[in-house]
């Protein structure tokens, strides 16, 4: 896979996803930490790791990451997809990828934070069947993140009784 390809769908995302959220120099700060080839190749060695990606024409266009966190569930990392390619069923495509993944492997429930007020974020969550939110902060590289946690059953459809 070409990372560089992931790379710049991050930094073509970041900007549009996290306006007024994030500032700018953080941003940049936490693309250039989590998104250059050398972090991308050492997240996608992580041992129960699953990296799903898009592509159209021999370009990704999307991309997600999902990381095992206990016997019983697995939490949605990553996922972006293009801002013109977005509401085009991409991103749901790519979490469907993750659950059928996780599912056969006998998980149960996912997870996934995503910025307080990222609006079309939550509503993408909330569409695919997250819910319980959970709101937390968490500091990343000394700026504190205003979070929500969902959680969802892996199985669409049936209750996450864990």
């Amino acid at each position: 896979m070409d990372l560089s390809k992931v790379e710049t769908v991050a930094w073509t995302t970041w900007p549009v996803a996290y306006a007024g959220i994030i500032p700018d120099a953080v941003q940049q700060r936490l693309l250039e930490r989590w998104y250059s080839p050398e972090s991308l190749r050492s997240t996608l060695a992580v041992q129960g790791s699953s990296f799903f990606v898009a592509e159209s024409r021999g370009e990704v266009i999307g991309f997600a990451q999902l990381v095992r966190r206990s016997a019983e569930s697995v939490e949605l990392t990553r996922i972006y997809v293009l801002p013109d390619r977005q509401r085009s069923g991409i991103g749901r495509q790519l979490l469907e990828a993750g659950l059928t993944e996780f599912a056969a492997k006998g998980l149960k429930h996912l997870t996934v934070e995503v910025e307080r007020d990222n609006g079309p974020g939550r509503r993408f969550y909330e569409g695919a069947g997250f819910a319980e939110p959970r709101e937390l902060t968490r500091d990343v590289q000394g700026y504190v993140l205003a979070l929500v946690e969902y959680r969802r059953s892996i199985l669409w459809g049936a209750p996450d009784r864990s």
